[in-house]
């Protein structure tokens, strides 16, 4: 087991800075924020819990570029079904990693159901501890949405 801190820059280094990532809404993100504040190629999907998977899916299926998601224990299991869409899409450059820390950390640590070993359609299961709350992300939704727009038209 390892932080998130450290799940996440392993991710990074793995997939460079020519990558769009998508991070989860709560600690993930927020976590991804903290350490690449001035990265303009990442999506903070905040709001919609379990759907970094889905919008991975979409962008990778429109772009060339390589797609990493950073999703959640809990999140991944409220849109299960995305992980056998994404096998069948058989995308080369998506890259869905899950954090796994056994709960619903940002709203309280409740815990959860235990993920399976392993799902179709995802890279790797990433077994995380808690580290407590982080900061909020500081981009805008606007500002994201643009700086998403522009690398990947880049």
């Amino acid at each position: 087991m390892i932080s998130r801190k450290k799940a996440i820059e392993t991710i990074f280094e793995t997939h460079g800075a020519n990558a769009i990532y998508i991070t989860n809404t709560g600690y993930i993100s927020r976590a991804v924020y903290n350490l690449y504040p001035d990265y303009k190629n990442i999506f903070y999907m905040e709001g919609s819990m379990g759907m970094a998977p889905c919008i991975g899916l979409g962008m990778a299926m429109n772009t060339e570029k390589n797609i990493v998601v950073i999703s959640g224990d809990a999140s991944l299991l409220m849109h299960l079904g995305i992980t056998h869409t994404i096998r069948d899409a058989k995308l080369n450059n998506l890259f869905v990693y899950v954090l796994d820390n056994g709960c619903h950390e940002s709203v309280g640590n409740y815990k959860c159901s235990s993920l399976e070993e392993k799902y179709p359609g995802i890279h790797k299961i990433i077994e995380i501890n808690n580290e407590g709350e982080t900061p909020r992300v500081g981009v805008t939704c606007a500002e994201n949405k643009e700086n998403i727009i522009k690398f990947l038209n880049e």
